[in-house]
């Protein structure tokens, strides 16, 4: 098999490779099958063409006639399939394919069906049987079909429409009505148009079929006019609507909705009395809403219901006169009444009058302050429950009646605040570490200290006590500390009270690191508490200095005793420390356990002068033994030290240098040399300390010189110590210097039982001389923080005071709010004889003002059952004349002042609709009009109060 040409074949399309057929007879030519009717489809066979044949291509044409070129191709139809277009009804068809060799082979001629057309009768479809002018109408129905079987398709179908009016017995066309909607004139009554109709002609193709025309249809505006009159019977009148039942007018207006809505948009737009339809559906479901708020109002809990009443009462007397006449007979408004119903005002004010008698029970005046008579947090919370249910019990015209219920409030804030600095103790335990209990003592106190007088009455003892053993849990530890610090440092000047060795040193280094650790863990109060810190700080720095010393001796000891070391590097190695330890303080050499050891073992050092010896051999010798005395600086006075360094020096350069070579131990006369020199410097700064003549600058200069002198050489020290002491004993006296210790004491005990014990003037002084000290005094006032706090209450009470200055007469309310925030510290800074004045003036305020009671009574009287009572003007103008005539305290007690406003504000709004008022006559319908709109508007409370004024308007 040829297999290049088996894959060319296998690229070619099945659809058109003919392959071999056995028994293949018959005409070359192409078949074709399918249905001669439009829309169907006639499909090409090659089955007959002859073996391998491979077509290409298909052409399907229009037969016109005997001659090949005068058949048409049709346009686009090149596929093996084709779909009769409408326009080949009545005409016959063939398909041509050809080959890739060219060769073209025709089907026979299919003659295709022709096209009878046939089509229903339009019909004019508007929104009721009446076309509204003004409505858009449109056409319906003419339905086109093929008798012969073509299934036609909505694309190929043109339409064109014409519509007609009746003019006499005969219709005519509507000149431009050619689609297939058509918009009825607004004035189409007016000129004639009042029945229409439409013909429709339809084309498929070339064929035509026209309809008949379709059923007329009559203009009319009677689906506007009918509802116009139907929405009319809604209405009795502007203020009153045709009801029966309120269900059955609910029904008849949902109905009367549904069918406005089943209108087209022009009839809606011709009812021009719709809003009365809208309103009577609002007003309808606002009643039946407010119906069903009534019927609830038993499922509405205790806590609710005052809100839920006043609700329904306030929605109600928001109903004009036209709503309320949905409420038939009053049933809805009877049943607002009853649940609104007012409870008898006698046993209310009895009441009343024994709930503020409770509340003032509550607070006790004692030596000008005030405490609550329950003494406990449990009691006076029971007290304060008790009387808020009973408060709660009364109805409320009378609840806000009830007298200084600001008492109940600060009560339970006072109560609350207790109640969170009780909470505070939670993070306090005896567990804790002293620091950590007096740190969190420190934030109780602070919360503490900010309670008024009669919050601390209410703080459990317990707590008290509580607090005060957190505060001072560190003091065991202070004194435990100040003992130990004592027997480390104690009166410590030329040396330590402690003789360390080599077994009990690293103790020693140990208890003074511990003892500093506990320092820094410490509060700050605490601390402050702690004598000799600085000088145990001193000793530990003192230790690292002699440690380093006692290696050092103990290094050499054991190069002393190795044999064959060179008596020079001995030597050296004895000078060096020697010298270091000559530079220690006396305080750093009395912790130098092993100092003797090493002084007492000098090195032997050997003169070697080549069998030579100087003449001056003998002098050599003595002075060496004098400056061996040098050594020992407790033997001299300053100015003999000096003298016979001097003179030792002078005969050291007499020597010959040979000479020079026996004084072997020059070094200590270079010692002492420096050891002069130092002392002479120290010197200098007492001078000029001793020279000043101003007490408190020299008091400065001789810090300065103790600084100096504590960093002294112990041998300087010592030669230094009779100018020293001498300008310490004879430093200036000065008058002025302030006594810490006194003024410490002072600040402690201005503070007894959570009261200042001196006044707002001695607090100032003893602040005025802290802050004269110095920073280092002010450190040494461990009490600083309780003179702290003083000046921020006396800040606070001088600023209460100014208000109490200025409003006490005017404004008392403000002052008594003010003096009751102070805290307990804050007011006992406040004077007995002001702290009373304003005790008195707040029991005044507190006491129970009968007279403004009744006229609370008097105003409750106004209505009877939501409705006013008879001759209303003259009881109101009554009231108000009571009332203006109350003081500013006794006005306030009459709660319900807003009510008579009310009732005043009801009179004026009655006695404008009547001025409003004309009787009916012919010719004042606009004014009668008026009036009787106005009347409409009215709640039904001031409807009645109408009836009441002006019956005869009625």
């Amino acid at each position: 098999m040829n297999k290049k040409l088996l894959f060319t074949a296998a690229a070619i399309p099945a659809a058109l490779f003919v392959p071999t057929v056995a028994g293949a007879v018959g005409a070359d030519a192409v078949t074709v099958t399918g249905k001669n009717t439009v829309n169907e489809t006639l499909k090409a066979s090659i089955e007959n063409l002859p073996a391998n044949s491979i077509v290409k291509g298909y052409q399907w044409y229009y037969v016109d006639g005997s001659s090949d070129s005068k058949n048409k191709p049709i346009s686009g139809a090149t596929a093996a399939s084709f779909t009769i277009p409408v326009e080949a009804a009545g005409k016959a068809v063939f398909v041509e394919a050809t080959t890739t060799k060219g060769d073209k082979y025709k089907s026979e001629p299919r003659s295709i069906n022709e096209l009878k057309l046939s089509i229903t009768a339009p019909r004019i479809e508007s929104s009721s049987n009446y076309a509204v002018p003004g409505e858009l109408v449109q056409v319906g129905g003419a339905i086109v079909t093929d008798d012969a079987g073509a299934k036609l398709q909505s694309n190929q179908i043109k339409y064109s429409y014409q519509w007609f009016y009746k003019v006499g017995d005969s219709f005519t066309i509507i000149d431009g009505a050619t689609n297939d909607t058509y918009r009825i004139p607004n004035n189409a009554l007016t000129s004639g148009i009042t029945d229409i109709m439409v013909k429709v002609q339809a084309k498929v193709g070339t064929s035509l079929v026209e309809s008949v025309v379709s059923d007329v249809v009559t203009v009319s505006n009677e689906p506007s006019d009918s509802m116009i009159e139907k929405i009319k019977t809604l209405l009795i009148n502007d203020n009153k609507y045709n009801v029966t039942s309120l269900e059955s007018f609910k029904a008849e207006v949902t109905a009367l909705e549904s069918k406005y809505q089943a209108l087209s948009a022009a009839a809606k737009a011709n009812v021009k009395n719709y809003d009365v339809l809208k309103r009577a559906a609002t007003d309808v479901d606002l009643i039946s809403k407010l119906n069903e708020k009534v019927d609830k109002v038993n499922e509405v809990n205790e806590k609710d219901l005052s809100k839920y009443l006043k609700e329904i009462e306030e929605a109600y007397d928001k109903l004009d006169l036209l709503q309320r006449s949905l409420d038939l007979n009053d049933a809805l408004y009877t049943s607002i009444k009853n649940i609104l119903k007012d409870p008898t005002d006698i046993e209310d004010f009895k009441e009343v009058r024994r709930l503020n008698q409770a509340i003032v029970a509550l607070l006790d005046y004692k030596s000008s302050f005030v405490t609550y008579v329950p003494t406990s947090i449990e009691s006076l919370k029971s007290a304060v429950e008790t009387i808020e249910k009973d408060i709660a019990k009364l109805s409320q015209n009378y609840r806000a009646t009830v007298q200084n219920q600001a008492i109940l409030s600060d009560a339970k804030s006072d109560i609350k605040k207790i109640e969170q600095f009780i909470k505070l103790f939670d993070k306090l335990s005896p567990k804790d570490s002293p620091s950590k209990q007096v740190t969190t003592a420190k934030s109780i106190r602070t919360a503490y200290e900010k309670l008024t007088y009669k919050q601390l009455q209410l703080v459990p003892t317990k707590y008290k006590n509580s607090l005060l053993e957190a505060e001072n849990a560190e003091n065991s530890q202070i004194d435990r500390l100040n003992i130990e610090i004592d027997n480390y440092v104690g009166d410590a000047e030329d040396s330590y009270p402690i003789d360390p060795s080599k077994d009990s040193w690293q103790g020693h280094v140990n208890n003074v690191n511990r003892i500093i650790n506990e320092y820094k863990g410490l509060t700050k109060n605490s601390a402050a508490k702690i004598v000799g810190y600085d000088s145990l700080v001193t000793l530990q720095k003192d230790f690292k200095a002699a440690e380093k010393m006692i290696k050092d001796m103990d290094a050499y000891q054991k190069l002393s005793e190795t044999p064959g070391v060179a008596e020079s590097k001995l030597k050296t190695n004895y000078t060096n420390v020697l010298k270091a330890y000559n530079k220690l303080t006396s305080l750093q050499q009395s912790l130098v356990y092993n100092a003797n050891d090493f002084l007492l073992n000098t090195p032997t050092i050997t003169v070697n002068v080549n069998g030579k010896e100087p003449a001056d051999k003998a002098a050599a010798l003595a002075l060496k033994a004098e400056v061996e005395k040098l050594a020992n600086v407790t033997k001299y006075t300053f100015a003999q030290f000096e003298s016979a360094v001097n003179a030792a020096t002078t005969k050291y350069k007499n020597l010959s240098s040979a000479g020079r070579k026996y004084v072997t131990n020059y070094y200590l006369l270079t010692a002492a040399s420096k050891d002069l020199s130092g002392v002479k410097s120290f010197h200098k700064k007492v001078q000029t300390a001793r020279e000043e003549t101003d007490a408190t600058k020299q008091a400065k200069k001789i810090q300065t010189v103790q600084t100096a002198y504590a960093k002294l050489p112990a041998n300087q020290q010592y030669l230094a110590k009779q100018q020293y002491e001498d300008l310490l004993n004879n430093r200036l006296e000065d008058g002025n210097a302030p006594d810490i210790t006194k003024l410490n004491n002072e600040i402690a005990t201005i503070v007894t039982n959570d009261t200042y014990t001196v006044s707002i003037e001695k607090i100032n002084e003893l602040s005025t001389q802290y802050n004269k000290l110095s920073s280092s005094d002010k450190k040494r006032i461990s009490n600083a923080s309780i003179l702290t706090t003083a000046v921020s209450d006396v800040k606070k009470v001088e600023s209460f005071m100014k208000t109490y200055e200025k409003s006490f007469t005017s404004n008392p309310a403000t002052v008594i709010k003010a003096f009751a925030k102070l805290s307990s510290k804050q007011m006992s800074l406040v004077s007995p004889e002001i702290r009373q004045s304003i005790i008195d003036m707040d029991k005044g305020q507190q006491q129970s003002n009968e007279s403004a009671l009744k006229l609370v009574e008097s105003i409750n009287s106004l209505q009877v059952n939501g409705e006013y009572i008879d001759d209303l003007e003259t009881k109101v103008k009554e009231i108000r004349t009571a009332y203006d005539d109350l003081s500013a305290s006794e006005k306030s007690v009459v709660k319900n002042y807003s009510k008579l406003t009310q009732a005043e504000s009801d009179l004026k709004k009655v006695a404008d609709v009547h001025a409003l008022y004309v009787p009916l006559t012919d010719d004042n319908a606009a004014a009668r009009k008026a009036w009787q709109t106005a009347y409409g508007k009215l709640s039904k409370k001031l409807e009645i109060l109408y009836k009441k004024m002006y019956a005869n308007d009625l």
